[in-house]
């Protein structure tokens, strides 16, 4: 008897005991100790409100993009009058000569720089952009000049060497041809198609001597004549009955290995106007000349 009840007060001892630990359970997010954990400690204000705890705030400060090189104020040594875009290879930006540049820079401020490509068909020289069997598409703006009433165009190069079997096409709009300068090389006569409305000026025996080491340039205006000039010299001349109508693509060079060429330019030119004689025989003989104006 006396046992039996030892046993119930032990019993009974276990479970109360049982009962005051289950009271004392810590919770989940306190410490060992019974204390609130960090993360339960509430930030406030001196009136007592709640506040969010400050950002820390970034250790390095944001990287800023490297400022562009202004740029240059230029002496151009060519005729302004109706200057429509100015292109130099041996000075490639308005802030000089860059041999890692894909955007061929318009000096005569109107914008109409062109985007390329360089790889082994378009190298950076210092005399200027190095091509072999290139293809480097104009922007749309000097499309659209071509299909004006009003135009010339004139092309430097040197170095030149034709690999294409049957032309050295320098300078084509496509898809249909409508502006075509190119050399021939059944008879080596240098010849400019356009529109079917026109005849081809075009001087037989005349290709690679018109083009090398000199500038090429083509004059238009309707109702007047369409011109062929090699460093200011009259080629060849017929009338110009109807506008180009050049569509799509307009570009330099060609990658057809029917009408490739290699070659250094040195200077493209487009004006609004139809140029003349002198004129262009002046602006022969400026290239390679330009240069930053002399600080006063």
């Amino acid at each position: 008897m006396k046992r039996a009840v030892v046993l119930l007060a032990t019993a009974a001892m276990i479970v109360s005991l049982a009962a005051g630990c289950a009271n004392k359970k810590t919770p989940d997010n306190e410490a060992e100790t019974g204390e609130p954990a960090a993360t339960d400690v509430a930030v406030t204000d001196p009136a007592g409100v709640p506040t969010e705890e400050p950002t820390a705030e970034p250790t390095e400060e944001p990287t800023e993009e490297p400022a562009k090189e202004p740029a240059l104020e230029l002496d151009i040594p060519y005729v302004t009058e109706g200057l429509a875009a100015l292109f130099e290879g041996y000075f490639n930006t308005k802030r000089g000569q860059d041999m890692d540049t894909e955007v061929w820079e318009d000096l005569s401020g109107n914008g109409s720089d062109i985007d390329f490509t360089l790889d082994e068909s378009a190298v950076w020289t210092e005399k200027g952009l190095a091509i072999s069997s290139a293809k480097i598409v104009f922007p749309i703006e000097l499309l659209d000049l071509i299909n004006s009433e009003e135009f010339t165009v004139e092309y430097s190069v040197e170095d030149l060497e034709v690999t294409g079997t049957d032309f050295a096409t320098l300078l084509n709009a496509l898809p249909n041809d409508q502006f075509a300068l190119f050399i021939r090389n059944s008879n080596g006569a240098i010849e400019f198609k356009t529109s079917p409305g026109n005849s081809r000026p075009q001087k037989a025996g005349a290709g690679v001597e018109s083009v090398n080491g000199k500038t090429i340039a083509v004059t238009f205006k309707l109702g007047d004549k369409i011109r062929l000039y090699s460093d200011g010299e009259l080629l060849s001349e017929v009338d110009a009955k109807s506008t180009l109508e050049a569509a799509s693509t307009f570009f330099i060079g060609h990658n057809d290995p029917k009408k490739s060429y290699d070659a250094t330019i040195r200077s493209i030119r487009f004006y609004d106007r139809a140029l003349s004689a002198e004129e262009l025989a002046a602006n022969a003989a400026a290239v390679g000349t330009l240069a930053v104006k002399a600080s006063e």
